[in-house]
This record gives structure tokens, C-alpha cells and sequence, in this order.
């Protein structure tokens, strides 16, 4: 099983109710909106994609499939730009 969190090497700023993320190390700029800023917090701390998805549909109003569909582009994103660590869980 895979565990997902977050870089730990980015500077990230709240404006309102989402984030402001910067990686200097690779000059990247990143806003994320309402439901990305929630799954960020998520990444805090490692986490699997089923937990990941669970914690979303008990936060969100969002059937399974779609629900699972979008985390999954949307981490794909996240590790594309080296903005979440990968790990093999222990």
C-alpha cells in the first residue's frame, strides 16, 4: 500500500478559506481551491488513497466513483509536480 503527504519543503499561505503553495526549489506556483486545500490537510500526515477517499466522502457530498476518479487525477498532479511524497507503507 501506498501512503501519500506532503512536501515538507514548500512555503504554503491561507488566503481565505485556500492555500498558496510555492516551491522555490523548482519555481512552481500552486493555488489550490476549498476541496484541494481539505485534501492537502489530509496529506499532513501519511495516508493511503481508500483512507484519503473515505475521509472525503464522509466531509463531502460526492459518490464513490467520481470521488475516487478526481483524488486520483488530482494526486497524480501533486506527485507530477513533486509536491507530495510516496511511500510504501511499513
Amino acid at each position: 500500500m501506498l501512503l501519500y503527504s506532503q512536501q515538507k519543503s514548500l512555503s504554503v499561505a491561507p488566503m481565505g478559506d485556500q492555500l498558496v503553495m510555492m516551491d522555490v526549489l523548482q519555481d512552481q506556483y500552486l493555488g489550490l481551491d476549498t476541496t484541494a486545500t481539505h485534501i492537502w490537510g489530509l496529506l499532513a500526515s501519511p495516508i493511503s488513497f481508500d483512507d484519503l477517499v473515505i475521509q472525503l466522502m464522509l466531509t463531502f457530498d460526492v459518490q464513490e466513483n467520481d470521488c475516487r476518479r478526481d483524488v486520483e487525477y488530482f494526486l497524480q498532479q501533486l506527485v507530477d509536480r513533486k509536491l507530495v511524497e510516496v511511500n510504501a507503507a511499513a
